[in-house]
Formats: C-alpha cells, sequence, structure tokens
C-alpha cells in the first residue's frame, strides 16, 4: 500500500541528477586452467560433470593435443608463454599483446607445481580449427577453452568506465551503474562463464546515457519492485570443487572422483545442476560429529594432506604414520575408538530426526524421520510412510509430513473384499 502511495506521488514529479561519478578500472586476465578450474568452469559453461571433463581431459592428453590434466600450477614453461605471445600478435594485434609476459602464481593451498598449467601441447600451439576433425564433440570443445583460456592469460587488461548515476525528485533518491569498455584486451578471446565472446562482451556493457550533473531527466516509466533476501545456493559440482581447494580437501585427481563416490553411496542427489544432501548424508554426518569429530573436522583433511606430501618428499615414513594414526599412543588410535564406538553409538538415535507434534487432528504424537536400511520413512506413533528419494530434506515440513503419513494409510486400505472367502 506505501509503495503504491509513493509511487502515485512520484508520478507527477520532476527529477534531475544530482550525482554523476565516472571511474576507470582494468580486468586482468585470469591465470591458466588448474584441474579445479577447468573442471568448475566446464561444469558452468557445458554442463559437464567433473568426470565427464576429466575423461575427455585424459583423451586429449594421451593423444597429445593438451598438457598434464591434473595439476594445481598455474605455471607455464617459456616456450609455452612465447606460443601463447606469438598466436596473441597473429590472431588479435600487437595492441592485444602485454609487453612482458604474464607470470601467475598458485594460491591454492598445499599446492604440489611438479606440472604446469592445463595447456595446449606442442610448439607453435595448433588453433582449435584445425583439430575440429580429429576430435569428438566434449574433446573438440575442451580443447577450445582450454585453447582460449590459455591465450587470454597473455593478452593484455580489459580497460574501461565505471559510471554511476543518482536521480533524485520528490524527496526520492534513485542510483543506477552502468560500465562501458573502452578497450577489450583479453575479453576479445575469453569471457569466464560464457561461449561466446563477442555476445558476452556486449552483455557486459551498460551504457547510461549521456547527462550532466543539474540536467531534468524525463520520467518514461516507474514500477514498484519486491525484494527478498535468497539463502545461499546449493553446492553444484562446480561450487563444490571450488569449495574443496580452498580448504585444501583433496588433490587435482581426487575432486572427480569425491564428488562420484558421494552420489553413489546416496550421500547426496542431482536435481538439476544442484547436488542436494540425503538424509543419508544428515545421519552420517551427525554420527561423525558426534563420535569422531577430530576426523571430520576441515584442518584434519588438509593436515593429512600435508603429511602426504612430507612421505611424498621421504621426509617421512608411511607404515610410521598409518601405525600412528591406526594404534595411536597409548592404544588411543582409530582401532581403540571404533571398538569404543560400537558399543556406545545409538544406530536408532543417531537415524532420528523429530519434525514435530501436530496441534490439531486425530493424531497428535511426535512425527520422526527414521533413516532405515531401505532408505527414510516417516513414523507417527503406529502409523508409518515412505518418503520420496527425491524430496529435499529442507522440503519436508511437518505439513508434508503428516500428508504422507495420511496418504500412507490410504495405500494400506484393501482395494476390495471377495464376497467367497
Amino acid at each position: 500500500r506505501q509503495a503504491g502511495e509513493l509511487l502515485d506521488k512520484l508520478a507527477t514529479e520532476t527529477f534531475r541528477v544530482t550525482g554523476l561519478q565516472v571511474k576507470p578500472y582494468t580486468q586482468k586476465p585470469a591465470a591458466p586452467f588448474t584441474t579445479s578450474t577447468l573442471q568448475q568452469e566446464v561444469n558452468r559453461k557445458l554442463g559437464f560433470t567433473a568426470r565427464r571433463t576429466m575423461s575427455a581431459a585424459q583423451s586429449l592428453y594421451e593423444n597429445g593435443y593438451i598438457t598434464y590434466m591434473r595439476t594445481d600450477s598455474t605455471s607455464m614453461a617459456s616456450v609455452a608463454v612465447d606460443a601463447a605471445r606469438d598466436l596473441v600478435r597473429a590472431e588479435y594485434g600487437a595492441d592485444y599483446l602485454p609487453e612482458q609476459p604474464r607470470l601467475y602464481k598458485s594460491t591454492v593451498r598445499n599446492a604440489q607445481e611438479a606440472h604446469e598449467a592445463i595447456r595446449p601441447a606442442g610448439h607453435p600451439f595448433r588453433v582449435p580449427d584445425s583439430v575440429r576433425g580429429e576430435l569428438g564433440s566434449d574433446e573438440y570443445r575442451l580443447f577450445e577453452m582450454i585453447w582460449k583460456r590459455t591465450i587470454a592469460s597473455q593478452m593484455a587488461d580489459a580497460r574501461g568506465r565505471r559510471v554511476s548515476l543518482t536521480v533524485a525528485g520528490g524527496g526520492a533518491v534513485f542510483q543506477v551503474s552502468g560500465k562501458t569498455i573502452d578497450f577489450p584486451g583479453f575479453l576479445r578471446a575469453y569471457v569466464e562463464g560464457a561461449d561466446d565472446p563477442s555476445a558476452e562482451l556486449a552483455e557486459k556493457e551498460s551504457i547510461l546515457p549521456a547527462v550532466k550533473e543539474g540536467d531534468v531527466v524525463d520520467l518514461a516509466d516507474i514500477d514498484t519492485k519486491s525484494h527478498t533476501t535468497q539463502p545461499p545456493a546449493r553446492f553444484s559440482e562446480a561450487s563444490l570443487t571450488r569449495e574443496l581447494e580452498e580448504k585444501g580437501i583433496g588433490r587435482p585427481s581426487t575432486y572427480a572422483s569425491i564428488i562420484e563416490t558421494i552420489q553413489d553411496r546416496n550421500y547426496v542427489f542431482k536435481k538439476g545442476n544442484a547436488l542436494v544432501p540425503t538424509w543419508n548424508a544428515f545421519s552420517m554426518v551427525r554420527l561423525m560429529e558426534e563420535h569422531f569429530p577430530s576426523l571430520v573436522d576441515y584442518e584434519f583433511t588438509a593436515n593429512m594432506e600435508g603429511l602426504l606430501d612430507a612421505i611424498s618428499r621421504h621426509e617421512t615414513g608411511h607404515v610410521a604414520y598409518l601405525r600412528e594414526f591406526y594404534f595411536g599412543a597409548d592404544d588411543q588410535g582409530l582401532k581403540t575408538r571404533l571398538e569404543t564406538k560400537i558399543r556406545e553409538v545409538d544406530p536408532r538415535a543417531i537415524s532420528t530426526f523429530p519434525l514435530g507434534e501436530p496441534t490439531e487432528g486425530e493424531h497428535r504424537e511426535q512425527v520422526n524421520l527414521r533413516v532405515g536400511q531401505y532408505g527414510p520413512y516417516l513414523e507417527q506413533g503406529t502409523r508409518k510412510a515412505s518418503v520420496p528419494e527425491d524430496l529435499p530434506p529442507d522440503e519436508l515440513t511437518l505439513e508434508a509430513a503428516l500428508e504422507l503419513l495420511r496418504k500412507g494409510e490410504i495405500a494400506d486400505e484393501p482395494l476390495g473384499t471377495c464376497p467367497e472367502t
């Protein structure tokens, strides 16, 4: 109501430009691909799973089209930098080539930089059109993306201006921001998250009209819009891979298998591009956090990666590490903890999640979600009902649970009675 009243009032007001700010900006290209950034970008652009991406990358590597695809390094050999710079000069012109080669340093925790970044193999680099007929669809699209990212990493910065405009009238103040690209630089070759750099360049520009402070502007239209703060998005394969990398969990060779394993074990399922946790996952996380907290601490996983690195450098022995982890000092290792916890853990308590008690209706008992051997089910007194496998846990409200229980009762009713028996 208040918004409508304000709308009617402002429709007859005069508006002036009260503020105009123009700030130049520069944007640097992203580093060449690592395993993690390749999986994230291919998931965003092409919708590939991590496994599909790595399968195509493995094929490209084995057939000599790209360098090794399991790496967390962003550096390139000098011959590769020269090859990329030669292509920039030939494909885009000298204006797009910075005076000095760009050097990148990995910011990944526990990074092992034994390999280069993922880039086209050989010198000079083959252009994507020249290999189109030799590659399958997945391999070609992946090669083209790796080629573009590698070339862009050695191109000049993009330059432009950010414009902030303030318009006031009738006691109300409106602000809008725009952006003009003066020199596209590396964006001519590669835009993160976009398949077509030329089309994306047009979308990245938001050009505001040429006005100056004090100008009167015409009111063409005015509208009300509601705004609500949205919860964080669910993890996709891309965002989960980024989170694993930031927390130092796993290695370039393990991201795809981690995501595949949690799906195979029914800890998550895919809904569109999102990874949705199952009740099995909630039950397992509760078990681990309540009884084995040190094993699911993020620092434990990251520190273990450091220990494995030390073993690979022969700074410590693998047998000594395993003995310490499994048996522990004074018999306090994993073996003893498991034997103790088997007697302590109550499986029923671990797998039970209360959803609440109804305040009206015939059935007023507590409604519980239980994780059983054959999947999750609802229990209220003597009533039971299965839970659909594709129902996200956050959507199982008390109301939804009661409806499932009601339908479960109907399903249990006989279809009819045989008059003879």
